[in-house]
């Protein structure tokens, strides 16, 4: 079945996959290096990340290029390289790919901010989301665009992709919890982002990273009363914690999991993890999925 097949069926709770950076660093990824480039220097351990997930319930996993703009790369003086980069993540995913599984192209932030933050333009956004939209589209079936904290830079990327490809599109903003409510921190408000969102060709309006699971339940509660849209949830296993100069994320599994129920009950069409979550949780939420 397509993923449109799959927004159709009131039955079908679609299963995402889970954090990617954190499994990265549980196998020894440099600080300050950029995840992207391991498609090309340790592609088998890229293609193992994604297999993981697959082999543990994923319906669909994102390629490891959340990176993978000219923007951001350039901040790694990568910039040139972005078609081998792209080419290459590609290949890893579709190796570790199962019959039936999906590939989505992931598409994260520039790293760039508008002024009076930065001094970047919408153009310039556009730009570079279209430069990556138009290496991934060869080789995925849907996007998401993800973790996005200002809603400007969110409707230039959803400009880029739908200027390139008429596939599925997911879009993902992320918020912090204020005592007003949900927040971007660029000062956009839950209800403001979803209404944007819902006048643009997208198929489905997401949440994720920043907040764990049970302030991510409670954005869901909220954001239903603002779209028809299916609503995509993608959580961190609760808040960063250093020891030793690294970084854990110590939420149990099953307290992320029974959360994730709870989300599913509210009507989260799509569910995966974040930050922290690993292969074993999309293995517990599937269990909850089957079970229902």
């Amino acid at each position: 079945m397509s993923f449109k097949d799959w927004l159709k069926d009131d039955s079908k709770i679609v299963l995402f996959d889970g954090g990617f950076g954190s499994e990265l660093i549980k196998r020894g990824l440099e600080s300050g290096k950029i995840p992207d480039i391991l498609n090309i220097e340790q592609p088998d351990v890229i293609s193992e990340i994604h297999r993981s997930y697959y082999d543990a319930g994923s319906d669909m996993c994102q390629t490891n290029t959340f990176g993978s703009t000219p923007l951001n790369l350039s901040h790694y003086n990568l910039e040139n390289r972005i078609e081998e980069i792209i080419d290459n993540a590609l290949e890893n995913i579709k190796k570790a790919r199962p019959f039936g599984g999906l590939i989505v192209g992931d598409i994260g932030p520039t790293g760039e901010f508008r002024p009076p933050v930065g001094n970047v333009t919408s153009d310039q956004w556009y730009s570079s989301f279209s430069t990556q939209t138009k290496l991934l589209e060869k080789g995925v079936d849907l996007w998401h665009i993800e973790t996005i904290s200002d809603l400007e830079e969110m409707l230039a990327a959803i400009k880029a992709v739908r200027d390139v490809s008429k596939k599925p599109l997911i879009a993902s903003i992320t918020y912090r919890m204020t005592k007003r409510g949900f927040f971007t921190i660029m000062g956009d408000s839950l209800e403001k982002c979803i209404e944007a969102l819902n006048n643009e060709n997208i198929d489905v309006i997401g949440a994720n990273c920043t907040l764990g699971s049970k302030d991510m339940l409670k954005l869901l509660k909220t954001a239903k009363n603002f779209t028809d849209k299916p609503l995509s949830i993608k959580p961190n296993a609760g808040q960063p914690v250093v020891k030793s100069g690294k970084i854990y994320y110590e939420q149990p599994v099953e307290e992320f999991a029974n959360d994730i129920r709870e989300m599913i009950e509210f009507g989260a069409k799509i569910v995966g993890g974040c930050c922290g979550t690993s292969p074993k949780t999309i293995k517990e939420i599937r269990k909850i999925i089957n079970s229902l």
